[in-house]
């Protein structure tokens, strides 16, 4: 039972056999192709090829990490939300020595009597640090096997659910790559008697997440040990983000987002960056945040304290494999001047966009819970790719 199909079985979208995989994009095919190498690959956050203009998490995009009603400016900077959970300041590091020193000890399990439905967990490939993310939400709720795949299909488990189980939680959350690789047969907004409604959505800067695809393919298809070769990642990064609007990554990877961010009944409670999981502030109020919204939805709770959580199945394992790719001479993938423009301007208008639909009340649009924060990122994305082309000039 693998956690995503491969590229033949067409399971993504309910078909049998290559039938309707000729009628995905390009693009879409591609993505199909890499994604069953994704999880392995990004277990321990194998692909972490950031630009060095990406190392550190841009300060504009802290609007709701903590507190959904939290009162924001246009920016995506938070006004009030830090201190009503606690969080200081989300740009200074937390001190967690305690975490080793004296580490939290779980609570007696507790017994839920009530059915709960898992949560969709939509993950652009590459965006989630996934067994980490399966680790942590085990461990901070008791629950086996808390995190689950929509793609995982077996006699016992489809769709994240068991229709043969008696358990009131059959999972926590549901990993799934729709639109990329279209869920049709239901789509997704035909199956919210068996979801919440909250949505956990995980996104990467483009600037990282595109190599990180590549990469990923050549180790999984082509036996690829160690980082491509960067006359590779040249080839790959002109035929997909390419030097104009039309670039297919790109378009998918915001496409992505729009799908969630629009889909009904649902609401994303939480955008969730892969730059937040290895950075000492944002990490931890993440994982609080996390905490709080399962909290919140009736799963148990196991440790006061997520943020020592963050630290041993995030931080510990990222940082290491950093290390260990700095010791390989891991070189830095780099994009020119127009493919640099192309991203940045693409980010820009997708702030443009997401702000004019707050006007289009009367179309059935307007202001998206978690919009603060998603133009707060896609700001910072913005800003980063401004600053790679401002040191290529």
């Amino acid at each position: 039972d693998a956690d995503h199909p491969d590229e033949d079985s067409g399971k993504y979208h309910g078909s049998k056999g290559r039938k309707n995989a000729r009628s995905l994009s390009g693009g879409q095919m591609f993505l199909m192709a890499v994604l069953t190498s994704l999880t392995a690959a990004f277990c321990l956050g194998t692909v972490r090829r950031r630009h060095k203009s990406t190392r550190a998490v841009p300060d504009t995009d802290n609007a709701t990490l903590l507190e959904p009603k939290a009162k924001v400016l246009d920016t995506g900077i938070t006004t009030e939300s830090e201190r009503k959970v606690g969080a200081e300041n989300l740009s200074a590091p937390r001190d967690l020595s305690h975490c080793i020193e004296n580490p939290p000890q779980p609570k007696s399990k507790i017994f839920v009597d009530t059915k709960i439905e898992p949560l969709w967990l939509p993950a652009y490939p590459s965006s989630l640090p996934i067994k980490g993310y399966a680790d942590f939400v085990s461990a901070l709720t008791g629950v086996p096997k808390a995190a689950k795949s929509y793609y995982r299909s077996s006699p016992s488990v489809k769709r994240c659910h068991n229709p043969r189980s008696n358990y009131n939680i059959q999972a926590v959350t549901c990993e799934i790559v729709h639109p990329i690789v279209p869920c049709q047969r239901p789509h997704p907004s035909a199956q919210a008697a068996d979801f919440g409604s909250k949505v956990l959505l995980s996104i990467r800067n483009p600037l990282t997440a595109f190599p990180a695809l590549q990469q990923s393919k050549a180790e999984a298809y082509h036996g690829q040990k160690g980082q491509v070769e960067k006359g590779e990642w040249i080839k790959f990064r002109d035929q997909y983000v390419g030097t104009t609007n039309e670039g297919i990554l790109f378009n998918e990877w915001k496409n992505f987002i729009m799908e969630w961010r629009d889909m009904k009944p649902y609401n994303v409670d939480i955008y969730m960056p892969w730059e937040y999981w290895s950075d000492k502030a944002k990490g931890p109020a993440l994982a609080k945040r996390l905490s709080l919204v399962f909290k919140q939805e009736g799963f148990p709770i196991l440790y006061d304290d997520a943020e020592c959580l963050w630290l041993k199945h995030f931080y510990e394992p990222i940082i290491a494999e950093e290390h260990k790719h700095v010791e390989e001479g891991w070189y830095e993938p780099e994009y020119t001047l127009a493919q640099l423009e192309v991203i940045a301007s693409g980010l820009e208008q997708f702030v443009g966009e997401i702000k004019v639909k707050w006007g289009n009340k009367d179309e059935g649009n307007g202001k998206r819970p978690g919009d603060h924060h998603l133009v707060g990122i896609l700001i910072g994305y913005a800003s980063s790719a401004r600053e790679a082309i401002r040191e290529k000039m």
